[in-house]
């Protein structure tokens, strides 16, 4: 009995151990959350409503006094409808062409429509000043006519340009999940192909349309790169709390503004979410694909349309690319590598430091994610649905709020982080985490539980069950993770628009500044650096992916784009 006891013990202290390490992991995750997600947006409402003796709402009544700014409210919403409905029209043509005509190169043309995912969001925007500005090379030098891009229909265009990977994610798996035997159905039928479209397509795509709108709604009215970039005087809501802040130093106005643009894009947010999860449901596992009975015609026509598509976005960045070797785009047109010395702005040490901080916060944030996923999905502590939300509303909550949020938070006692590089990565690390942890949950859900409920039988610890068990076997969603978040933060402009300093400048921050001084030219240089760099990262991670999974493609997810 004297020599069982100490054994008894022993093995009951693993078990107390790591009960302690689940509910102080939690306690961590609990307390992140609550300091780098809801502070800063409680900051925001708070300053929204300060007074010299109390909370007030004068704020708000000088935000619906002020013309100006409050025009920026009307301007937002129609930007984002009239983005929405283009881009819808355009991303559910392409990908029913993709998912029911069978064309050559299809690969292709899906790769091209991907490509502005891995660039930063305003590139289209300083393309279209390229090919249609004061000196564009359309507008000047081929047509020679005074009308130029800038303005609304600017920012619309490019807005497209921009939404239009999303919604083509979104909506070509719905297309191509409808079941072929409808059509057959229909065919014997001998009923007419457009009541086939309005009876069968349309119903069976309705819940990814309606997804599909909401989440480019919600880009849209969101972005800030292309209005900034593109947008002239024209301004929105997101640009509006830029110049509150830059140029007005009004941190009051610009509080109100974030809390209205906060009303929109949350509503979408939720609407997409609420319709992605019922388009995802209605996606059946044994629906056989349809082709559409196309002759010689139909699939010239086709071609022609989806090859439309992609030659525009493969002009966009080819403009880019060739306003980068140029001397003086519109005048001199002799080659140069002038613009790759980046003199000013920062240069090569703001796309360093943008790897820097982007592969820190992706590395910590996948890892991070799925540490999360498996203490709500596995263990289950109390609360769990409170963590689970925290994480999730960064994805609701627009770039500029959010980095506002974390100037107002964290610029004073009891943590001062403004100016340094820490608060930069906090910010990406947070604000891409909620597709991180829905990617980690998705695949812990597809794991048998069996092995770690041995391992917990046998008392083994919270981090080597993790170390051992679940990161082997969810290796491909931290990978997926990882890859997300350092994409995003490269190529974000909104969050971190107000958190950059002379020691930590980023290169997205950079082209902005060098298209504002007007020098387009080394701008387009460091859009081409940088989409590089991404590449180069992606390629890594491919074939990473197939060293490690022996080319196992299937074992890495896609989670949506938004």
């Amino acid at each position: 009995m004297v020599a069982g006891g100490p054994a008894v013990r022993s093995g009951a202290r693993p078990w107390v151990a790591d009960r302690v390490a689940t509910t102080a992991t939690v306690l961590a995750f609990a307390l992140g959350l609550t300091a780098f997600v809801l502070y800063p947006l409680v900051e925001i409402l708070r300053r929204s409503i300060e007074g010299p003796t109390g909370a007030t709402l004068r704020h708000y009544t000088a935000f619906l006094g002020t013309p100006q700014v409050f025009a920026a409210l009307g301007r937002s919403l129609w930007i984002a409808s009239l983005s929405t409905v283009l881009t819808i029209l355009l991303a559910f043509t392409f990908a029913y062409v993709m998912a029911r005509v069978p064309l050559p190169g299809r690969g292709v043309y899906a790769r091209v429509a991907l490509l502005p995912l891995i660039s930063p969001s305003f590139v289209q925007a300083l393309a279209l000043i390229f090919l249609f500005g004061r000196n564009g090379l359309i507008t000047r030098h081929l047509l020679d006519v005074s009308w130029s891009i800038y303005g609304w229909h600017g920012i619309v265009i490019s807005e497209v340009f921009y939404c239009f990977p999303h919604a083509f994610l979104v909506l070509e798996p719905a297309l191509r999940a409808v079941d072929a035997r409808l059509y057959e159905a229909a065919a014997s039928l001998r009923t007419p192909w457009w009541r086939a479209f309005l009876r069968i397509t349309l119903p069976e795509a309705r819940y990814a349309l309606a997804s599909a709108s909401f989440l480019v709604f919600n880009l849209v009215i969101t972005d800030f790169g292309n209005p900034v970039i593109i947008g002239g005087n024209y301004s929105v809501l997101a640009t509006e709390i830029y110049t509150q802040v830059i140029g007005l130093q009004n941190f009051a106005m610009a509080s109100v503004v974030s809390v209205v643009l906060l009303g929109p894009a949350v509503a979408a947010f939720l609407l997409d979410n609420y319709f992605g999860q019922r388009a995802i449901a209605s996606i059946g596992g044994a629906a056989r694909p349809y082709t559409v009975p196309v002759g010689r015609l139909g699939r010239v026509l086709a071609a022609g349309f989806v090859g439309m598509v992609t030659a525009g976005i493969l002009l966009v960045y080819g403009t880019i690319l060739a306003a980068s070797l140029v001397r003086i785009w519109g005048y001199d047109f002799g080659l140069t590598l002038t613009h790759y010395r980046f003199d000013t702005a920062g240069g090569y040490g703001s796309i360093w430091i943008s790897v820097a901080v982007s592969g820190v916060a992706a590395v910590v944030g996948g890892l991070a994610t799925l540490v999360l996923a498996y203490l709500v999905e596995r263990r289950r502590p109390a609360g769990a649905w409170v963590l689970t939300l925290l994480a999730l509303v960064p994805a609701a909550v627009p770039g500029t709020v959010m980095g506002l949020g974390y100037v107002l938070a964290f610029n004073k006692l009891p943590l001062i982080l403004t100016g340094t590089a820490t608060i930069v990565v906090l910010n990406h690390l947070f604000r891409f985490f909620p597709l991180g942890l829905l990617t980690s949950r998705t695949r812990l859900k597809q794991l048998d539980p069996a092995l770690e409920e041995a391992c917990q039988s046998l008392r083994t610890p919270l981090w080597r069950i993790l170390a051992r068990v679940i990161f082997p076997l969810a290796r491909p969603a931290v990978a997926a993770s990882i890859v997300y978040i350092f994409i995003r933060s490269m190529v974000t402009l909104s969050a971190v628009i107000f958190l950059v300093s002379p020691d930590i400048s980023l290169a997205a921050v950079s082209i902005m500044l060098l298209v504002n001084d007007g020098k387009l030219n080394a701008a387009a240089a460091m859009s081409v650096v940088v989409v590089l760099v991404i590449l180069v990262v992606l390629a890594f991670a491919e074939l990473l992916g197939r060293t490690i999974g022996g080319g196992h493609q299937s074992e890495h997810p896609e989670p949506r784009a938004g």
